[in-house]
């Protein structure tokens, strides 16, 4: 049997979620999704990095993020999933970490969002 969501097979038991059969990492997630605009993370981010580096704090991936929005200025969210060869949900999910370490942020021009560095990042 494979996930109704990310279509790897599924180890164990499978859990129904609004009439789809998830395995477990798909299941938390949508029960508990990554939050962006999260004033509570903002403030638990900022205190934890208090006196450090932010940016020397990141993930190989979160990294890749940052550098990319470097290059690009700004882009959306498909494009930088696609050019770093993740799914858009694990995009998400770094992005929620990042915005919460105010490293990216998202902004709206027209009916796109544009993922883009927080000035002091640039």
């Amino acid at each position: 049997m494979h996930c109704e969501r990310c279509k790897n097979p599924i180890q164990g038991e499978a859990y129904e979620y609004r009439g789809e059969r998830l395995c477990e990492d798909c299941y938390l997630e949508a029960l508990n999704p990554p939050r962006a605009c999260d004033p509570w993370a903002v403030y638990s981010a900022k205190k934890m990095l208090q006196g450090k580096d932010a940016l020397k704090q990141l993930s190989p991936l979160q990294a890749k993020i940052v550098e990319y929005l470097r290059q690009r200025r700004e882009a959306r969210i498909d494009e930088v999933a696609a050019a770093l060869g993740i799914g858009e949900t694990e995009l998400r999910r770094e992005f929620a970490s990042l915005r919460h370490m105010e490293i990216v942020k998202a902004t709206k021009r027209g009916d796109e969002v544009l993922l883009t560095l927080f000035e002091r990042t640039r």
